[in-house]
């Protein structure tokens, strides 16, 4: 049961990993189409068919819309989280998708002055911003992540429904690793495949990097103690979470992929 417990959070993981990827793209795209670049959304970058006219300020705007709307996802979705019961299959399917949104701004803050063909590197350049601007950013990224990683160990332990999965701290350590650090892997590497061909080495290995946080909940979950959960769903074999990610992944490939005008 706890090999289906591991499939499902992988298949939440990358279904939450599209969909921010997809909101992130069309923030940008919307933007652009704002400003008149005539934007062409791609599955992990837009391409702007106009772009001669835009001003410095336009450019950069276009540039922050993909973090900020990454980051506005996790606060919105970390709410929903919060208020939800936080131990069915659709909480894990919300708290993936605030910690992607929350790691997709945080990574790209971090990794600012050390990729300049990313989202927040293009705008340290379009703004001339001081190096130690960009240092003291990516340090506070940093710092931020490291903050939700410390954070995440319980919110995962919650979803076991089995007292010996929780009993002591090697069985939540095991715990921890099938719902949280298995689901990464695999949801990693399938998310790489489809992300092919890369056109910004940064758009992956932000995620990968950033996503390494999880190390840190996984090893931690020796200490904290928690109650089972009431449901039994994230143990169980559904067909919509399949479905979710089959559409989502035809749609990133069939449709992103070769480009739509916005």
């Amino acid at each position: 049961m706890k090999k289906l417990v591991t499939l499902n959070s992988a298949l939440l993981y990358i279904a939450a990993f599209l969909l921010t990827t997809i909101i992130h793209e069309l923030a940008h795209a919307i933007v652009g189409a704002m400003n008149d670049s005539d934007p062409v959304m791609h599955h992990n970058y837009v391409e702007h068919l106009s772009p001669d006219h835009l001003t410095s300020g336009q450019q950069i705007l276009i540039a922050l819309a993909g973090p900020i709307t990454s980051l506005i996802q996790g606060l919105i979705v970390g709410y929903l989280y919060l208020r939800s019961s936080r131990e069915r299959l659709i909480d894990l399917f919300l708290l993936w998708l605030a910690v992607l949104g929350s790691t997709n701004f945080l990574g790209y803050l971090m990794t600012g002055p050390f990729f300049r063909s990313g989202d927040i590197g293009k705008v340290y350049d379009l703004a001339d911003t001081p190096a130690w601007v960009q240092i003291a950013l990516a340090i506070t990224g940093a710092g931020m992540l490291l903050f939700i990683a410390y954070k995440l160990t319980e919110p995962f332990l919650r979803f076991s429904f089995d007292q010996a999965w929780v009993a002591d701290g090697k069985s939540r350590k095991n715990f921890s690793f099938h719902i949280l650090i298995l689901p990464w892997i695999i949801g990693s590497v399938v998310v790489t495949l489809l992300y092919l061909p890369i056109v910004a080495i940064v758009s992956i290995i932000y995620s990968f990097t950033c996503d390494m946080v999880f190390i840190f909940p996984w090893q931690n979950a020796v200490n904290p103690v928690v109650e089972i959960s009431r449901h039994t769903d994230p143990g169980k074999l559904f067909f919509m979470p399949f479905a979710f990610v089959v559409i989502l992944a035809a749609v990133f490939r069939f449709v992103l992929a070769p480009g739509i005008s916005i």
